[in-house]
């Protein structure tokens, strides 16, 4: 009995010690665990902001590349239900208010979000769409603020880069690829997403593009969603910068015009072309195009190689100009003394011209692009001044452009060089270029002898517009005199007005260039393709004072067309007449150009007097009027419309009255300038002015019978030529 109450009372006592122990720890431990386990449920946490890629603009400013942002939306369908009971309505009802709402300000269908809204548990957040603009957003965002509706869950989702010119320049702006750490659980978004630059613009300058990332805290509830919290903090996301190129984005298009018209004429597998200012080293126009490039996905365009900075191609009779420059600049010929060409055998091999020109000077070597002449000149030279030369011209080395996936060209060192390697890379054989580097050379020769770092990039700008870098135009180094780069000039001119590229002389702008063809070195060898060429031609104007280089070539052209003189060499021609055509061009004034060349006589008839007079004196014509002296409408004229004349042909015109002689003669305003404008644009400025307009040719109007800025009267015709 004892031992049964010593076992109730050790029992008792126990029970006591454990009843003490719980009430300790549900009274004095359990508030700590709470508060700590409420400490960590409403701790903030860190959701990445995803800053926007930078724009690239060409140097008028006008938009290339820019970005767009897209926001994934979910709806928290506990909150609707709470906001339908706050407004007594219906869940239904509520569902119906959301999907109008959102639909109102995005692209997405009423019924569709109503579907998604209703589908499934509907105590759950849903998922409304992942490609909502920032624009669509921030509607959403007013609005459900506005109407004091809850539940809108919003987070980044991805972002595109907007091409604006299509695939103009595609090879050089370059691609992006999208690049994420993985999906942050936390936030419901991508962690560390961003935009990088692969090739071209995109990628060279993407440290300037991508900006910085931003944060900004966000506390979550059990089922991890955004809760109202005071007192939070965030940092915003640095924006990337603006890039704005040098580049011209009319040059680059009359450029790129040209070559897929050239590579369809000639049948070439690929071409190239850049325009720079030789004074500054800018890159007005880089252009580099395949046959496929406009029937492809542009996106695949764009990760395509730059052709003018990483193609290389031997460049043949262009270095001829090269290699005389140090034997002018040393006095190791004089400009009268003539050489022996035709024929020359030098040890086992012997080198031929196309003809046998008999005794040339180094002029004439120039300009009828004689081997034999200008090998014999480089032996005078010798190999060392004649390859330290063309080290300082920037041949076998890199530019300073340091574009993504610009290539070296090949260019063997001194001591590497053979009994031919002489006299081979005087004329452009067993030395490998590119576009880009030839460029650059030639700019020297036009700009009195200083080589100038190529730009393509003027400044970089933030958001508002203010520069943080600029790119100054630089002077990598003085590679000749004004003495012997002119000497060079006046040989490139003759090459243009009576040698190898007379045919593409024109009247009214004194140009200077080289053409050059070369076979196809066999890729790993020393021999050469039979019937695989790479044509070329390297000019600049205006001659006396070059506001322009520009670099032109095929690969592969037909045969027949493998000739610089051929292909290339028109395609310059092209390329410039186009760049005087533009209204805005300073190297030669639109009028002057006119006044120069021969000219379509423009309809006249039917005109007042006083606009057939400011016609013909705007494009320079003397002309003579017949007929009384009350009349003021032409009634003829001779030369007849379409006639082509000489500018200074004397124009006949005969006035009478006009064939309504009750209408009035009401003016309808002052004639806009058509000039530089596609057709389309044209037509709806004229139709605005009340005008008339007849229409010859297609693509960019290059001419108007009515003078800008002259008045114009109600029903007037204007008659409008145009090219692409």
């Amino acid at each position: 009995m004892k031992s049964r109450f010593y076992f109730l009372v050790v029992i008792f006592g126990l029970a006591s010690i454990f009843w003490v122990a719980y009430l300790f720890c549900i009274q004095i431990l359990d508030p700590f665990h709470l508060a700590g386990v409420r400490r960590m449920r409403y701790t903030p946490k860190k959701e990445i902001l995803i800053p926007r890629r930078g724009s690239i603009l060409d140097s008028q400013g006008n938009l290339l590349v820019s970005s767009i942002s897209y926001y994934q939306i979910d709806i928290d369908r506990s909150s609707v239900a709470m906001w339908a009971k706050d407004n007594n309505l219906t869940l239904e009802d509520a569902f119906a208010k959301y999907a109008e709402l959102i639909a109102a300000h995005t692209s997405l269908n009423k019924d569709e979000v109503l579907k998604r809204l209703t589908i499934g548990n509907k105590n759950t957040s849903v998922q409304i769409s992942n490609k909502i603009s920032e624009v669509e957003l921030d509607k959403l965002i007013r609005d459900f603020k506005s109407k004091e509706m809850i539940g809108l869950i919003h987070s980044f989702a991805s972002m595109r880069r907007i091409y604006s010119k299509d695939i103009l320049a595609a090879r050089v702006m370059g691609s992006v690829r999208e690049v994420s750490d993985g999906y942050d659980p936390a936030t419901h978004s991508k962690s560390l997403y961003q935009l990088s630059g692969v090739c071209g613009i995109e990628s060279t300058y993407d440290k300037y593009l991508s900006g910085n990332y931003g944060w900004k805290e966000i506390v979550l509830d059990a089922n991890h969603r955004p809760v109202p919290y005071p007192n939070l903090h965030s940092k915003k996301p640095q924006n990337g910068y603006n890039v704005y190129l040098t580049i011209d984005s009319k040059i680059q298009e009359i450029v790129e015009n040209a070559l897929f018209e050239g590579m369809e004429q000639y049948s070439a597998k690929n071409a190239g072309a850049i325009v720079m200012d030789p004074n500054t080293g800018k890159i007005i126009a880089m252009a580099g195009v395949s046959r496929d490039d406009r029937i492809e996905d542009p996106n695949l365009v764009r990760v395509k190689t730059n052709i003018p900075v990483s193609f290389m191609f031997e460049p043949g009779s262009t270095m001829k100009p090269l290699t005389m420059l140090p034997a002018i600049e040393y006095k190791l010929v004089k400009p009268t003394e003539t050489f022996q060409c035709g024929r020359y055998q030098t040890g086992r091999r012997v080198i031929s011209d196309t003809h046998q020109y008999g005794n040339l000077t180094p002029r004439e070597i120039i300009v009828k692009s004689s081997n034999v002449g200008i090998a014999k000149i480089a032996e005078r030279i010798g190999p060392t001044r004649l390859y330290e030369k063309f080290i300082a011209l920037g041949f076998g080395q890199k530019t300073a452009l340091n574009m993504t996936g610009e290539s070296s060209g090949m260019f063997a060192k001194l001591q590497n060089w053979d009994g031919y390697t002489l006299h081979s890379v005087s004329f452009g054989q067993g030395i490998s270029t590119t576009a880009l580097q030839l460029a650059t050379a030639y700019c020297a020769i036009a700009n009195g002898g200083k080589l100038m770092k190529p730009i393509i990039v003027d400044t970089i700008r933030d958001e508002e517009g203010k520069i943080v870098e600029q790119f100054e135009p630089t002077v990598l180094r003085n590679v000749s005199t004004p003495a012997a780069t002119d000497t060079i000039k006046s040989y490139l001119q003759g090459v243009v007005d009576n040698g190898t590229a007379k045919h593409i002389k024109m009247d009214y702008i004194q140009v200077g260039g080289k053409t050059g063809t070369a076979q196809k070195n066999i890729t790993g060898t020393k021999g050469y393709s039979e019937g695989k060429y790479s044509s070329v031609f390297v000019g600049m104007f205006p001659i006396e004072d070059p506001q322009m280089v520009i670099v032109v070539f095929y690969d592969e052209p037909a045969p027949g067309f493998h000739f610089g003189s051929t292909s290339s060499a028109p395609t310059f021609k092209k390329i410039v007449e186009n760049i005087l055509f533009m209204p805005d061009c300073q190297i030669l004034p639109y009028n002057e150009r006119l006044m120069q060349t021969s000219l379509t006589m423009p309809k006249l008839i039917g005109m007042h007097l006083f606009q057939a007079e400011r016609t013909l004196n705007y494009y320079g014509f003397q002309y003579k009027v017949e007929g009384p002296d009350s009349a003021s409408v032409v009634i003829d004229q001779y030369p007849k419309e379409g006639v082509t004349v000489d500018p200074h042909y004397p124009i006949t015109l005969k006035i009478g009255p006009s064939a309504d002689k009750k209408a009035p003669v009401r003016e309808a305003g002052i004639m806009p300038n058509l000039i530089g404008l596609s057709l389309r644009e044209a037509l709806k400025q004229a139709s605005a002015h009340g005008l008339a307009i007849n229409i010859r040719g297609s693509g960019i109007v290059r001419s108007q019978s009515i003078l800008p800025g002259s008045r114009i009267l109600e029903g007037s015709k204007c008659h409008l030529e145009a090219s692409l």
